[in-house]
C-alpha cells in the first residue's frame, strides 16, 4: 500500500496535484452557489419592483 501511495517517488507531486484539484473544485462550487443565490435575489427584487410599478398605475409622460 505504501508503495502504491509513493508512486515510484512521485507520490508527493501526484497527491498534491489531486489535493489542489479538490480545493479548486470546492472553491468553484462555493462561488457558484453564492453567485446563484445573489442572482436569485436580484431576480426577486426586479420582480417586486416591476409589480410595485404596475400597481402604482400608468404614469404620465415626462415633458
Amino acid at each position: 500500500m505504501s508503495d502504491w501511495l509513493a508512486m515510484g517517488g512521485y507520490g508527493f507531486y501526484v497527491w498534491s496535484s489531486y489535493g489542489m484539484l479538490a480545493i479548486a473544485l470546492i472553491v468553484e462550487l462555493v462561488w457558484l452557489r453564492r453567485h446563484r443565490r445573489e442572482s436569485w435575489r436580484r431576480v426577486i427584487g426586479m420582480r417586486a419592483e416591476r409589480s410595485m410599478s404596475r400597481a402604482a398605475g400608468p404614469r404620465e409622460p415626462d415633458r
